[in-house]
């Protein structure tokens, strides 16, 4: 890893999620090290912790961990200095876009889920969808309409919450508008609760609510 040719950009990544990332590259930023920030020393988005979890990956079986960019023997803060944007879109490609399906969840709700999965992780990027989710089901029943169950917020997007999707989508009164908005609700709510919680995020509120109300404007 670590390399920088065009030519790996265009054949690796698919157009859809060369627009995704080309949209979360400037709200992720460069290099940054914060000693409020819990993942710790971060660049372009990647976290030393979250190096550390997803970098011991060897696809080219030499021994050594790809991420261990300075091949000394362990995954450190060096290794985040030496990180190049093609890693970090790689890395998410490979840890949120793919795990969450995003090519096959309607636009902008995928690019929305892989930027709440790239801030808060996997399973915060799911409930926030299960939370939407269920709004539109509760508003739903204000129009006298039938949904399936509430669904349980568990982070699991499995058949429960891919049927939910789709019956939300197939109501013009529902649908995408109304999803996405709901989904920017849960997401401000997320880090509002953040923030009571850990009082030292306090200095991120207002940066991460406009996170929130941008998701998903593609």
């Amino acid at each position: 890893m670590g390399g920088t040719s065009d030519e790996i950009v265009v054949t690796a990544f698919g157009p859809r999620y060369r627009r995704a990332y080309k949209v979360l590259a400037p709200i992720e930023g460069l290099y940054s090290n914060d000693k409020d920030d819990r993942g710790g020393p971060t660049k372009y988005g990647a976290s030393l912790r979250f190096l550390v979890a997803e970098g011991q990956i060897d696809l080219d079986e030499d021994g050594i961990a790809d991420f261990d960019l300075d091949m000394d023997g362990d995954i450190d803060i060096d290794d985040i200095r030496a990180l190049q944007p093609i890693d970090a879109m790689y890395l998410f490609q490979r840890c949120f876009w793919n795990r969450l399906d995003c090519d096959n969840i309607p636009a902008p709700l995928g690019e929305a889920m892989f930027d709440q999965a790239v801030n808060g992780g996997l399973v915060a990027s799911a409930k926030l969808l299960q939370r939407a989710i269920n709004a539109s089901f509760s508003r739903a029943r204000s129009q006298a309409a039938t949904p399936p169950a509430i669904l349980h917020v568990d982070g699991d997007i499995g058949t429960a919450t891919r049927g939910g999707l789709d019956w939300v989508l197939q109501y013009p009164a529902l649908g995408m508008p109304f999803l996405i908005q709901k989904y920017r609700d849960a997401a401000a709510d997320r880090y509002r609760a953040i923030v009571a919680a850990l009082p030292s995020q306090r200095k991120y509120l207002d940066g991460w609510l406009r996170r929130a109300r941008e998701l998903g404007r593609i």
